[in-house]
């Protein structure tokens, strides 16, 4: 065999390594590429999933929220405001002082709790939220905690109000409401403040309390309330800061990217 042969011989022996080497790497990218795309097309369905079950269940909530809003109003709202009637004719009527002055005090708690029963229909309703707007509604929220809870609320509005979309703002709304709830049930806080600040890309809530505060670290403080905001946040494609010490209080900040054209309000 000549010496041109065996460097023929080498040659193609080489390119022929060489080309299976580079099918081999070039099958392993693709298997791999397609392993990828399958994992990321799994996850994807598995968050879709997710998020109709989240959808899902937060509809079923807003549905109840809105039924117990209509009875409210309907039904225990108006039996109130039949009995304020009837003490009002007892009051009227009687000419004792000290059944005028049971009457008297008694209409006015009964009044009392009428608007507290009306506040809350009107924060449980979605309808009312939408119509409301994202700032009244947390006012009313807060008018009703200042009533029946007796802690100093405030809400301060910072920027030109506009409307990121009636079901964000209802997202948004009920992620306030659950904290100030959640702040009220474990924190006993005195005063509760609510920024909203309005921005062109987008608008944030920052919520303080002066309450007892608790260990962000610790797993036990990671309950329902935490992760409904956690969930909604996730659908505003938001952000939410949990900031909280002992003794001292705790400060939570919502950040919403504006996706929609200002409306001004």
């Amino acid at each position: 065999m000549s010496k041109n042969d065996l460097m023929l011989i080498l040659f193609i022996g080489t390119s022929s390594l060489f080309l299976f080497i580079g099918f081999l790497v070039i099958f392993t990218i693709i298997h791999k590429r397609k392993r990828y795309e399958h994992l990321l097309e799994k996850q994807s369905m598995e968050n879709n999933y997710a998020n109709q079950l989240l959808l899902s269940r937060l509809e079923v909530q807003e549905q109840s929220f809105k039924y117990f809003s209509e009875e409210i109003h309907d039904n225990i709202g108006q039996l109130l405001s039949i009995v304020k009637m009837q003490l009002y004719n007892i009051k009227s009527s009687s000419k004792e002082p000290e059944v005028i002055t049971k009457a008297t005090d008694c209409n006015e708690l009964l009044g009392k709790a009428i608007n507290d029963l009306r506040n809350i229909s009107h924060t449980l309703n979605s309808g009312f939220i939408s119509n409301a707007g994202l700032a009244d509604a947390i006012e009313k929220d807060l008018e009703y905690i200042r009533s029946a809870k007796e802690v100093k609320c405030n809400l301060y509005i910072n920027g030109d109000e506009y409307s990121i979309g009636s079901e964000k703002e209802l997202l948004v709304f009920r992620i306030v409401q659950e904290t100030i709830a959640n702040a009220i049930k474990h924190a006993r806080p005195t005063a509760i403040d609510v920024a909203l600040n309005y921005a062109p890309l987008g608008i944030s809530v920052i919520i303080q309390d002066n309450g007892t505060g608790f260990d962000t670290s610790e797993k036990t403080n990671s309950g329902i309330g935490l992760n409904n905001m956690h969930v909604r946040t996730e659908m505003l494609k938001g952000k939410i800061d949990v900031t909280s010490v002992k003794d001292k209080g705790t400060t939570i900040k919502l950040d919403i990217v504006n996706t929609t054209e200002n409306v001004l309000v």
